[in-house]
């Protein structure tokens, strides 16, 4: 029972532990090998990006106890200073033993975060090596970086802009596994050099865009692909707020019926507008496009509308249904796009 408690406990420690979360930063890196064809490029990314997420989990969870302990600390200083003006004590004599114990809690979560970070670094050197037009995702990437690790010092990571950079970041993976997919990856000759290499705008014979959207680098149908998975999955969020955090709040609701709405109407409304843009008629066509996301888009419009007034459920009933929506969202952009 120990042993069990221990690994329990360890597990904890290293591995995010919500399994929705787990959904919505992996999926759009699974549709994008999809949508792109898959490669060992791709694939390896998504080691990288699982990495990745792991290092992101721990070092935000690290950031906000850090950021708690600052808090105590100014607290304890202050207490020190008022009762040192008071009684005429040295400050010494407040007593700091919680403060150092909540600092040793802490730092359990450096090591995690430490090594994720150098097991990403690792694995995903391979991948810029191959591909040197990933570079160009970096100041992409790092600004999200920054506003994610804001966010879990200002313990701000659930508000809706905190889950936003969370959203974009997964779903921007859907676009770079698709770029890095065999429909659209271009290998660099023998001969070319590391600028050549570079440029965005290198071309496989299927594209036929001259432009930077169109290119290796950015794929119209990645491209699509990784926005229909940010708008989702933010209608999951809004959506799950609504059963916990948000629940019986009006104000979420109204906002969660809204955007459900929006997307709704979105999307029986893209295929068509897509026809020209990300080979949506040599595809599945129009019709079809059109059917699954319009139904898709509705499924989740019904349950964003109906499901809040049901008597509160515990958490494994709403997992239960955000694991359906994701996995219905990722069917439906998925045979759109392929």
């Amino acid at each position: 029972m120990v042993e069990t408690k221990m690994h329990k406990k360890v597990a904890k420690l290293w591995l995010p532990d919500q399994p929705g979360a787990w959904v919505m930063a992996l999926f759009p890196a699974i549709g994008g090998i999809v949508v792109g064809g898959i490669s060992w490029r791709n694939v390896w990314l998504a080691v990288a990006w699982t990495l990745c997420y792991c290092f992101q989990f721990s070092a935000a969870r690290w950031l906000a106890v850090r950021s708690h302990e600052a808090k105590d600390a100014r607290k304890t200083a202050e207490k020190a200073k008022d009762h040192s003006s008071l009684s005429g004590s040295p400050t010494g004599h407040i007593p700091q033993r919680s403060s150092a114990s909540k600092k040793r809690h802490s730092n359990v979560y450096f090591v995690p975060a430490a090594v994720y970070l150098i097991a990403t670094a690792i694995v995903g050197i391979p991948v810029l090596v191959s591909a040197p037009k990933l570079l160009w995702w970096i100041p992409a990437y790092a600004v999200l970086a920054v506003l994610s690790f804001v966010a879990a010092w200002l313990r701000r990571e659930r508000t809706l802009w905190g889950n936003a950079v969370s959203v974009i970041a997964a779903g921007g993976m859907a676009l770079i596994a698709t770029s890095l997919g065999s429909r659209f990856f271009v290998a660099a000759a023998p001969h070319e050099s590391f600028a050549s290499r570079l440029s965005p705008t290198g071309l496989h014979p299927s594209v036929t865009s001259q432009y930077f959207l169109g290119s290796p680098l950015l794929p119209k149908a990645g491209a699509v692909a990784a926005i229909a998975f940010i708008l989702t999955e933010y209608a999951s969020v809004v959506f799950v707020k609504t059963m916990f955090r948000k629940y019986g709040n009006s104000d979420y609701y109204a906002l969660s019926i809204i955007y459900h709405a929006i997307l709704a109407a979105l999307s029986f409304a893209a295929p068509a507008m897509l026809q020209n843009f990300a080979g949506f008629t040599a595809a599945r066509g129009v019709m079809a496009a059109t059917l699954l996301w319009g139904i898709a888009a509705t499924v989740l419009l019904l349950i964003a509308i109906f499901a809040p007034h049901h008597k509160r459920m515990k958490a494994m009933q709403v997992g239960g249904i955000e694991a359906f929506t994701s996995l219905m969202n990722l069917v439906v952009i998925v045979v759109a796009l392929a």
